[in-house]
């Protein structure tokens, strides 16, 4: 038996190497920027076209393939910061070795040949273009790329926040940009924003409007790269819809104490419909997660989107009536925790511009709380934080500070 084991690896080893397609189709949804005489294209492949253009199903090894095409139209080369893209990023060889057949060399040999000559090179000289991979951590749902160069001026930073076609996601429900015409779209100074942020409803409601839920209390104001990039760069991941998979997933993760990553959320309704769509970060068990759900806002500012938001933190989960898989999250009732954790994780991120607060939540205190859709107590000194985003990186000590202060009188 151990020679039949032999031989059955000898001959799955003499498969020979794919030669990479011509005009693969992930040159067809690229993302291109140009900043400081460069021009950045980005494609993530998806795990189909990684194996249709290695060969190798990358997936399986917790491997994610994002191609670069840079054009450098300065006097001096600019050399590519990989591991700011990612910290964990695979090098060419180690993903080659992990397809490497026993009593292969020659084969072995090719594949390393074919990720090494694959990967984007270490400098792109002055007037030239290159292209080429780096091998990334997987992710679903939504990836953000950030793509860094250095060169004898300092760094060039531009950062992607790509929608990835993976599958069953809520964001792929909605599109931001369709919600509203976008010539009715109103754009108020910042005493108007104040006010519209301030005299906003309290609160998100079931889907017929007649009960409160859990309290609106962010509101992000950028450009959708730069807002999602911040929170996918903080380790903010995309939530799945609710159906017949992802309930399974769940119910077995209440189960069996397991983490599932990509856990649906409820839906909550504001701006009178479910939220566009919903983040999380989870932890080792689906009893604990943070998570928040953001709203397009029908008004900008600035030419800048804005999405208001409700975040809470899930600390258990318990049976009820109230929904149909027959159990929901239990929110830690001090919802302004997890409101500071937000502004901590995007003043974390580098690119808070601006931050302030204005009321509108409504106070509520540990002795007399509200309640949520499914009857769990909040407290809360009753104020929404307010980040602006910006897209270029913002020093801490040139955060400015917005002081809105006191409550604006009611009409």
């Amino acid at each position: 038996m151990a020679i039949v084991a032999m031989l059955a690896m000898t001959a799955g080893g003499c498969a020979s190497v794919p030669n990479p397609p011509d005009n693969p189709s992930f040159e067809q949804h690229l993302a291109t920027k140009k900043k400081s005489n460069i021009t950045v294209s980005v494609a993530v492949l998806t795990d189909a076209e990684a194996k249709r253009y290695f060969g190798f199903p990358l997936a399986d090894q917790g491997v994610q393939a994002v191609w670069l095409k840079v054009r450098n139209e300065n006097s001096y080369p600019i050399g590519l910061v990989s591991r700011s893209m990612d910290p964990q990023y695979f090098s060419p060889l180690e993903v080659a070795y992990a397809y490497h057949r026993v009593f292969a060399d020659e084969r072995n040999m090719q594949l390393d040949e074919l990720f090494s000559r694959s990967q984007f090179p270490a400098f792109v000289e002055p007037n030239d273009t290159d292209t080429g991979f780096v091998f990334t951590s997987r992710s679903e749902g939504a990836k953000f790329v950030n793509v860094e160069f250095w060169h004898g001026n300092g760094l060039t930073r531009d950062g992607f926040y790509m929608k990835l076609p993976s599958g069953g996601f809520d964001f792929e429900q909605s599109e931001f940009a369709m919600n509203y015409d976008r010539g009715t779209v109103k754009a108020p100074d910042l005493e108007q924003l104040h006010r519209q942020l301030e005299t906003m409803p309290c609160c998100t409601s079931n889907n017929s409007g007649s009960r409160n839920g859990d309290p609106v209390n962010f509101a992000l104001i950028g450009d959708e790269d730069a807002v999602m990039g911040a929170l996918t760069e903080q380790g903010w991941d995309p939530t799945h819809v609710i159906g017949r998979e992802s309930v399974g997933k769940t119910v077995s993760s209440f189960l069996f104490g397991g983490q599932y990553r990509y856990s649906p959320v409820s839906p909550l309704f504001f701006f009178g419909r479910q939220q566009d769509l919903a983040l999380q970060k989870v932890r080792s068990t689906i009893h604990q997660r943070n998570h928040l759900r953001l709203w397009l806002a029908p008004f900008s500012f600035n030419g800048k989107d804005v999405w208001v938001g409700q975040i809470s933190r899930d600390i258990g989960v318990r049976l009820t009536w109230s929904s149909p898989i027959l159990m929901t999250h239990k929110i830690d009732p001090d919802v302004d925790e997890a409101r500071e954790y937000l502004v901590q994780d995007i003043l974390a991120s580098g690119f808070l511009e601006s931050l302030g607060y204005v009321h509108g939540v409504g106070e509520s205190t540990i002795q007399a709380p509200s309640r949520n859709l499914t009857g769990d107590p909040y407290f809360s000194d009753g104020l929404r934080a307010v980040m602006f985003v910006s897209s270029e990186p913002v020093p801490s000590d040139k955060i400015n500070l917005i002081e809105w202060g006191e409550p604006l009188p009611t009409d």
